[in-house]
C-alpha cells in the first residue's frame, strides 16, 4: 500500500471519527439541556409525529364508540375491519384484555400497559410488546358499571429505531471507542512505515558520510513511496562506492605510471651520461672505445625517443585524441608485407604465412594496424628462449570477420601474465630489464587501436610451448565493396 493511500485513509478515519463525535457531542448537548434520555428524545420525537390516515379513522371511530355506548366495545365484532397498514387495536377494562390484535401478546401488553387517565391528557405514547416497539394513542373512559377502559390503537416502530432507542448510548460509545482504536492502529503503522525506514535513510546517509561504504541497506518491504526510496538509495551506494574504487584503481595506476615512466627514462638517461663522462674523462683512449660509446649512447638515446613516442602516442589513445584515418585494406596484402619486412629484420627467424585465397577487405587505419602487426612480432622476437624461433603469420575467415593469429614457439606466459599482458606497463619480466627491452606499453597500445577499429584483441599461452595473439576485424560487405 502506497504512503499516499495509507495518509489518505488515515485523514477520511480522522473525518469520520470527528463527525461522530460532533454528533455526539449535539446530542449529549441537547439531553444536557432537555435533561432528556436518547430513550425519551425519541419517544418524545415519536408524539410528535402525526397518525396515519388508517390509525386516524380507526382511532376516531372507537372514541366516538367509546363516549356513547362503551359497553358495545366488549361485544364489538368489527375490530378485524379497522386492521389496516399494520395498525393494531387494543381495547381493555381494568386490567384485563379485552380485546387485541392477533399480533400483539396479551402478556406483553398486561406487563407494559399505561396507567389510565379518565381526562385524557396525554393520549399518545410507545409500548414495547414482545421486544417491538409500537406507538400508540388511547382514549380511557368509564363503562357503565364504573370500570375503568382504554381503546387503544398501536402502530409498530422502525425496528433499528427501536435498536437505537435501546441501545443507542451503547452503540454510539463503541463506534467512538472502535474510531478510536482505528485511528490509533492507522496512525501507528503509518507512522512506523514512514519513520523506521527514514531513520534507516538517515542511518545510510550519516555512514556515507563518514566515508563509510561497505553496509548494505536493509531491502523495503512492500512497494511504496519509501520503499522506492531505499532502493533508490542504496543503487546510488553502490554506484558511489564502485566509482571511488576506481578512482582509487586510477590513483594506484598513475602512481605505478610514474613510478615505470621514471624507471624506464632513467636507465637510458644514466647509460648516456656514464658513456659522454667515459669519453671525457679519457676511459675511451682510442678512436675505435670512443667510436663504441658514442654507438652506445646513440642507441641509448634512440630507444629513450622511442618510448617518448609510445608513451604520447599512448596518452593520445587514452585520450582519444588520436586521428585515424580509415580506408579499404587489403589484408591478404599487408600480411604478406608484414611478413616480407619481418623477414628481413629478424633474419634468423623462420616466418610463415598462411592466407586465403580469398581477398579479405576491411576499413582501417592501415599504418596503425601495420603497427600492431609489428609490436606483436617483435614481442615474439624479444621473449623468444629457443634456438629457432618459428613465427606463423595467419590470416583467416570466420562468417564475417576476419581473424588475424599471430603464433610463436616462445616460452609462453603464465597464467597470471595473461590476466595482464594488455595492461599499460606491465611486462612479464618483472624486473623491467633493459635487456629484453619494451616499455610495456606495446599491447596496450594494441588493444586500443584495434578497440579503435571495433574490433578485438585475445592471446592464448602455453608454458614452453608459444602464444598466440588473434585479431577479430569485421570485412567490408560484397556490395560495399561494388559500390
Amino acid at each position: 500500500m502506497s504512503i499516499k493511500l495509507r495518509f489518505m485513509l488515515s485523514y477520511i478515519a480522522v473525518i469520520i471519527l470527528t463527525g461522530a463525535f460532533l454528533i455526539s457531542a449535539f446530542f449529549l448537548g441537547v439531553c444536557t439541556l432537555t435533561g432528556a434520555s436518547p430513550g425519551q428524545l425519541y419517544k418524545s420525537a415519536t408524539l410528535q409525529r402525526p397518525l396515519s390516515t388508517d390509525e386516524e379513522n380507526a382511532f376516531l371511530e372507537l372514541k366516538m364508540m367509546a363516549k356513547s355506548t362503551p359497553d358495545q366495545l366488549l361485544e364489538y365484532q368489527n375490530f378485524k375491519l379497522l386492521e389496516k397498514s399494520d395498525v393494531q387495536i387494543v381495547v381493555r377494562k381494568n386490567d384485563t384484555i379485552v380485546y387485541s390484535s392477533s399480533d400483539l401478546s396479551k402478556k406483553s401488553l398486561l406487563v407494559h400497559q399505561p396507567d389510565y387517565e379518565l381526562n385524557n391528557l396525554n393520549m399518545r405514547g410507545t409500548i414495547d410488546n414482545q421486544g417491538d416497539l409500537f406507538r400508540y394513542i388511547k382514549f380511557d373512559y368509564l363503562y357503565s358499571d364504573g370500570s375503568k377502559g382504554s381503546v387503544m390503537v398501536l402502530q409498530p416502530e422502525n425496528s433499528y429505531m427501536e435498536v437505537l432507542q435501546k441501545w443507542g448510548a451503547l452503540i454510539v460509545g463503541a463506534i467512538l471507542l472502535f474510531g478510536v482504536l482505528v485511528i490509533g492502529l492507522l496512525s501507528y503503522f503509518v507512522a512506523r512505515s514512514v519513520i523506521r525506514p527514514i531513520v534507516h535513510l538517515k542511518e545510510g546517509a550519516e555512514k556515507i558520510e563518514a566515508g563509510n561504504l561497505d553496509f548494505e541497506m536493509e531491502e523495503p518491504k512492500g512497494k511504496n513511496e519509501i520503499s522506492t526510496l531505499i532502493a533508490t538509495f542504496e543503487k546510488m551506494r553502490i554506484r558511489l562506492k564502485k566509482s571511488l574504487e576506481v578512482q582509487e584503481q586510477y590513483e594506484n595506476n598513475r602512481k605505478e605510471l610514474l613510478s615505470n615512466i621514471s624507471h624506464d627514462l632513467k636507465t637510458p638517461i644514466t647509460s648516456i651520461v656514464g658513456y659522454i663522462e667515459g669519453i671525457q674523462d679519457g676511459v675511451a683512449n682510442t678512436p675505435e672505445k670512443q667510436a663504441k660509446y658514442l654507438e652506445i649512447a646513440h642507441a641509448k638515446a634512440k630507444d629513450m625517443n622511442a618510448l617518448i613516442d609510445e608513451l604520447f602516442l599512448f596518452s593520445k589513445l587514452d585520450l582519444h585524441k588520436e586521428p585515424f584515418y580509415f580506408r579499404n585494406v587489403d589484408l591478404n596484402a599487408l600480411l604478406a608485407q608484414v611478413a616480407e619486412e619481418s623477414e628481413l629484420s629478424f633474419a634468423k627467424a623462420n616466418f610463415e604465412l598462411v592466407i586465403p585465397e580469398e581477398k579479405l577487405v576491411t576499413v582501417a587505419d592501415r599504418d596503425k594496424l601495420k603497427r600492431v602487426l609489428e609490436n606483436l612480432i617483435q614481442n615474439s622476437i624479444k621473449y623468444m628462449d629457443k634456438a629457432q624461433a618459428n613465427i606463423r603469420i595467419q590470416l583467416e575467415k570466420r562468417e564475417t570477420d576476419a581473424i588475424i593469429t599471430i603464433h610463436d614457439n616462445g616460452k609462453g606466459i603464465s597464467d597470471n601474465g595473461m590476466k595482464a599482458i594488455f595492461d599499460r606497463f606491465y611486462r612479464e619480466e618483472v624486473s623491467r630489464n633493459s635487456t629484453t627491452g619494451g616499455s610495456g606499453l606495446g599491447l596496450s597500445i594494441a588493444k586500443q587501436i584495434v578497440e579503435e577499429h571495433g574490433g578485438e584483441i585475445w592471446a592464448i599461452s602455453s608454458l614452453g610451448i608459444g602464444t598466440s595473439v588473434s585479431i577479430k576485424l569485421s570485412l567490408k560487405k560484397k556490395e560495399e565493396d561494388e559500390a
